[in-house]
């Protein structure tokens, strides 16, 4: 795919003492477009992101804007691709302000100090996640949704080219699930790649430009919502009986249980 900002080739990568295994497979993931990635647990889409960001090890290539991952140095990486996994442990106690901050690190002096710009990149992301509120409260005394939208607001302060999200919105309310998704299209307009795990199919289609549908970790289908998100894939795949539809004015489908 010439427009591909992420190419994998024969992948594979098997965690030890387990016969479960990614891959091998092949896939590319188009510039300034949101691909999801989905699938049942266990399909290999947190493995895949994880080999993606370079948090895992795998035998094939793995290309990022046609260099292979491993060649980029680290503070060059940080520039370049952002992730955000399932969990962010946290061992210090921060303010939301300093946590969010910390994205600020590969765009900074060697000392690390925050100029001008710094700051007004933080200010964004705070308003941008509806955090600027919150600024001044710490990790411990937030909601697990409020954490989640700190770890978010951190990784857009990077200003990454590549954007890695595992399940981002899990611990989201209605409300801020639907602001993420406007966030990362405002991400798609500005240039910015996303690749995201998601189980939510039907935001999933609806915002989406394209969905690898992962299964054991394999590649089951790629291609539009509309072609990935049948009623036949999914009761493949998923096991489940379910009816796809699509609403009115919207060409994107919609999952509700037969």
């Amino acid at each position: 795919m010439p427009d591909a900002v992420l190419e994998l080739r024969d992948v594979l990568y098997a965690y030890p003492r387990s016969a479960w295994q990614l891959g091998p497979l092949a896939l590319d993931v188009r510039g300034a477009c949101m691909t999801g990635l989905i699938g049942p647990n266990g399909s290999g889409k947190s493995t895949l992101l994880a080999l993606c960001a370079r948090q895992l090890h795998a035998r094939g290539s793995v290309r990022v804007f046609g260099r292979p991952a491993a060649a980029y140095a680290p503070r060059e990486w940080a520039r370049c691709v952002a992730y955000l996994p399932q969990s962010v442990a946290a061992q210090f106690d921060f303010t939301v302000e300093e946590t969010i901050a910390f994205g600020r690190y590969p765009h900074t002096a060697v000392m690390g100090f925050l100029g001008p710009r710094d700051r007004a990149v933080i200010a964004r992301c705070m308003e941008q996640t509806e955090l600027t509120a919150l600024r001044a409260r710490r990790l411990s005394e937030l909601s697990g949704g409020e954490r989640q939208r700190v770890h978010l607001a951190a990784v857009l302060a990077q200003e990454p080219r590549l954007l890695l999200l595992d399940e981002p919105a899990t611990a989201l309310d209605i409300h801020h699930q639907i602001a993420l998704y406007h966030i990362l299209r405002e991400c798609i307009a500005a240039g910015i790649t996303v690749l995201l795990a998601t189980h939510d199919l039907s935001l999933a289609a609806h915002f989406c430009d394209e969905l690898v549908l992962l299964a054991h970790g394999a590649v089951v289908q790629q291609g539009k919502p509309a072609d990935v998100i049948t009623e036949e894939l999914i009761q493949h795949v998923y096991g489940a009986h379910v009816r796809v539809a699509t609403l009115p004015g919207s060409p994107a489908p919609v999952i509700v249980p037969a």
